[in-house]
C-alpha cells in the first residue's frame, strides 16, 4: 500500500495540533490554577461544582442578611442603652424636684430640664440606622413617633393611648431568611411566614416605650406638669414616679431581648461562615488543579511536543519552497 507524502503531512499536522492543544491545556492549568475551563472537559466534576456554587451563593445571601440584621441590632441596643440612661437621669432629677425643700421656682427649673430630656427621648425613639428608622416596625421610611400641639404621642399615626397588646401595630413584623429553611404557615400566602424558620428583624418601638396612659413619653409629660402645678401634691408626684419607673422597666426588658437576639445572630453568622468555608474547600477539590500534577503533565507534554517537532524534521520531505529566499 502506497502512502503519499500529502497523507503523511496531513496526519503529522493533526497529531502535532493535538499535542500543542494538550500543551496549552496544561499550561493554562498552571496559570489559572483550574482543573477545567469548560463543562465538557469534566462533566461530572462540573455538575457537582455548579451545585456547590449555587449553595455558596445562597450561603452568602444568608450571611449578608444575618450581618445586616446584626448591625441593625447593635445600633438598636446602643439606642436603648441611651434611653435607659435617660430614664435614670429623669428619675434622679424628679426625686430631687419633689424633695420637700424645693419651692416652685426650683421645681420649674427642673421641669425645664425634664422637657429637654423628653425631647431627647422622642429623638432617640426615632433613631435611624443607615437610611431606615429602627423602631417603626415595617415602617422604615418615616418617623414612627410624632406629637401634636397638645402633647399627644402617635405611633405610626395612631395615638399610643389607643394601642394595646392585640393591636395590629403591636404585632407588626417582617422576617428575614438566614438559612433556617424558611416555611410558610399558609402555602398559598407568602406573607404568612413560620416564625420558627426565619428571623424577625422588625422592632416595634411602642413595645418598649409603652402604650396607653403609661407610655414613657406621656408619663414624663405628667411629671413635668406636676412640677409646674400651682397645687403641687408630693403624694401624687410619688405615684407618677412609680408609674414612670415601671414604664422604664420595659426598656430594660427590650434590651435583654435584643441581647438574646444578638447572641443568636452571632451564632448564626459563625455557623454560616463555617459552612461557607466548607463549601469553598469542596469547590477547590472539584475545580482547582493540583499544582504538582499540572506541572508534571506540562513538562511531559512539552517533552512529547518537542519530540514531535524533531520527528517532523526527519519525516517531512523538503520542497522547492524551503530553498526560496
Amino acid at each position: 500500500m502506497r502512502i503519499t507524502n500529502n497523507s503523511v503531512v496531513r496526519n503529522y499536522n493533526k497529531t502535532l495540533d493535538y499535542n500543542r492543544n494538550l500543551l496549552n491545556k496544561y499550561s493554562n492549568q498552571i496559570i489559572s490554577g483550574r482543573k477545567f475551563n469548560t463543562m465538557s472537559e469534566d462533566t461530572a466534576s462540573g455538575v457537582r461544582a455548579m451545585q456547590v456554587r449555587r449553595n455558596l451563593s445562597r450561603i452568602e445571601a444568608y450571611l449578608d442578611n444575618a450581618k445586616a440584621a446584626k448591625s441593625q441590632l447593635t445600633s438598636a441596643e446602643t439606642t436603648l442603652m441611651q434611653i435607659s440612661n435617660l430614664t435614670k437621669s429623669v428619675s434622679e432629677k424628679y426625686i430631687q424636684a419633689i424633695n420637700g425643700t424645693n419651692g416652685p421656682q426650683e421645681r420649674d427649673i427642673i421641669a425645664t430640664e425634664l422637657e429637654k430630656l423628653q425631647e431627647e427621648l422622642l429623638t432617640l425613639s426615632n433613631a435611624r440606622f443607615s437610611d431606615r428608622y429602627l423602631f417603626g416596625g415595617t415602617n422604615t421610611v418615616s418617623a414612627p413617633f410624632t406629637t401634636d400641639n397638645q402633647g399627644n404621642l402617635y405611633y405610626n399615626g395612631v395615638d399610643v393611648r389607643e394601642l394595646h397588646a392585640g393591636h395590629p401595630l403591636m404585632e407588626d413584623s417582617a422576617y428575614m431568611d438566614v438559612g433556617l429553611g424558611i416555611l410558610f404557615t399558609d402555602p398559598n400566602d407568602p406573607t404568612q411566614v413560620n416564625p420558627n424558620t426565619a428571623y424577625q428583624h422588625t422592632l416595634v418601638g411602642a413595645q418598649f416605650l409603652g402604650t396607653g396612659p403609661d407610655n414613657l413619653y406621656l408619663v414624663l409629660g405628667e411629671m413635668i406638669s406636676s412640677l409646674r402645678s400651682e397645687t403641687f401634691d408630693p403624694d401624687k408626684a410619688g405615684s407618677i414616679l412609680d408609674r414612670f419607673q415601671a414604664a422604664s422597666n420595659n426598656v430594660n426588658v427590650a434590651m435583654t431581648k435584643l441581647g438574646s437576639d444578638s447572641q443568636y445572630l452571632e451564632f448564626t453568622i459563625n455557623r454560616l461562615e463555617d459552612e461557607k468555608l466548607n463549601l469553598y474547600e469542596r469547590q477547590t477539590q472539584l475545580e482547582a488543579a493540583d499544582p504538582e500534577e499540572a506541572i508534571m503533565n506540562f513538562k511531559m507534554q512539552e517533552y512529547v511536543y518537542n519530540a514531535a517537532l524533531q520527528m517532523g524534521q526527519r519525516l517531512l520531505q523538503p520542497t522547492l519552497f524551503n530553498f526560496i529566499d
